[in-house]
């Protein structure tokens, strides 16, 4: 049978709280306990510029300056030897598309000296060219512009992009050879190609670019007049100035090398497709 005698434990008072119940006295408030800092995030050390909606993305931080060595001369690296450095750095290095929409972003606000600064590094990075490497392969085989490529597309094993979107469009080889980007919009096939490679949905803004960097904008390729059906390799694609033009070059073998631009993404981007940015 349950005993019905219930144990009592007497309330708990402090001396202060007693004398205070009493007297009538408020009792001060006691400060919080402070709380630890938070642990600031990891911060790469290039410094970005932030652009807002550009090529689908929310927020796109870009670096202000290409990757360098110790003595600030540019650090040369085929295209795949960069996308492994950067995504090392917690970086990526831009598709062409996204590159082109970068630089598109950059000219419309180039009133801006941060963002003509940036912009300016594509006519001349300080060794007498503007040329950048791009995260997009041609393979001239299968006809397919390639954004994002894998590590067997520049027939490598080490895993990239695996966080990114691994883009592929057909293109009509048969119509292109190396031409002025202005006379290359007046042909639809031609202008196909351009707007998959530059995912821009008008690309005649590149026009305008070059005549601010003084060069004209100019697409290459790996042979000469209309005989792309026979090419079979593949090529990497280079946006920067020459000493001539703003080249949209997608000539130069894997083995080629340059500079690169880190960039890093906050927020959400749009699905990409032919005519935006990736």
């Amino acid at each position: 049978m349950r005993s019905l005698t219930r144990s009592y434990t007497p309330n708990q008072i402090s001396v202060e709280k007693l004398l205070a119940e009493i007297l009538k006295i408020p009792i001060p408030a006691q400060a919080p306990e402070p709380e630890a800092p938070a642990q600031a995030p990891v911060e790469n050390n290039l410094e970005f510029l932030t652009l807002h909606n550009v090529g689908g993305h929310d927020v796109l931080q870009v670096a202000r300056d290409i990757f360098r060595a110790a003595d600030g001369k540019q650090t040369s690296k085929t295209p795949y030897n960069h996308v492994v450095y950067a995504e090392q750095q917690g970086l990526f290095i831009p598709s062409f598309a996204l590159s082109c929409n970068i630089l598109a972003a950059l000219f419309k606000g180039k009133d801006n000296p941060d963002a003509k600064a940036v912009l300016d590094q594509y006519k001349d990075k300080g060794n007498g060219d503007g040329w950048h490497a791009q995260n997009t392969l041609i393979n001239y085989m299968n006809s397919e512009i390639i954004h994002y490529p894998s590590a067997a597309d520049f027939n490598a094993t080490n895993p990239i992009n695996l966080q990114q979107n691994r883009i592929v469009l057909p293109f009509d080889k048969s119509v292109l050879e190396d031409a002025l980007l202005k006379d290359a919009l007046k042909t639809s096939s031609f202008a196909d190609y351009v707007q998959k490679l530059t995912g821009l949905d008008d690309p005649s803004i590149l026009v305008d670019i070059g005549k601010y960097f003084g060069r004209p904008a100019k697409v290459w390729f790996p042979w000469t007049g209309k005989n792309g059906v026979s090419f079979k390799e593949k090529r990497v694609a280079w946006l920067g100035c020459g000493t001539g033009s703003l080249d949209l070059g997608s000539y130069d073998d894997l083995s080629s090398n340059s500079a690169a631009r880190g960039v890093r993404r906050v927020g959400e981007r749009s699905e990409p497709g032919a005519g935006g940015a990736v």
